[in-house]
């Protein structure tokens, strides 16, 4: 039998994040990075409201507000679709795993400024995301790379999680 496991809200997050990630750069199943950043994503944006920090990109709080109800509804359409079955056991639902992208940087961004910690897969990620889309971010040295890698995810992942055990 395996020993319980004392958690904070911080370390659900961060494993669920860090799976996530793990999950994305190897072309796993997308529902499952979804179900897995959203909840992370949850409990990152509440921590970060509780400490009275500025809000993260993906919540609300940047939106107008005519626009809020259907900004939640559409962000949070897949999330819920994927863990409950009370109201719509029968219906389906047009997925856009694309969106988990975003997801992925907002928090991989929330967690470090949250924690101020460097955590690996979290800074590769937001490499990976800043290096693919290099037009989103105004970053130009990320253009260099989108050359190198471009869109072999693994190998970019691979390389940098190489890289990255120098720097600890």
């Amino acid at each position: 039998m395996e020993p319980e496991l004392k958690m904070t809200k911080l370390d659900a997050a961060r494993r669920q994040l860090k799976t996530a990630v793990r999950l994305y750069f190897n072309d796993e199943d997308a529902v499952s990075i979804h179900t897995l950043v959203c909840a992370s994503h949850e409990i990152l944006a509440t921590l970060k409201s509780i400490k009275g920090d500025f809000p993260m990109i993906m919540s609300d709080n940047l939106i107008n507000e005519p626009y809020k109800k259907e900004f939640r509804r559409i962000m949070s359409a897949p999330k819920n679709f994927f863990k409950h079955a009370d109201k719509d056991s029968d219906s389906t639902i047009d997925f856009n795993p694309k969106i988990n992208e975003y997801f992925l940087l907002d928090a991989c961004e929330a967690y470090e400024l949250l924690t101020g910690e460097k955590e690996p897969y979290f800074i590769i990620y937001r490499a990976w995301f800043n290096a693919k889309y290099p037009e989103i971010m105004n970053l130009p040295h990320h253009r260099e790379m989108k050359k190198r890698f471009g869109d072999n995810k693994l190998q970019f992942f691979a390389s940098m999680l190489e890289a990255s055990a120098f720097l600890q």
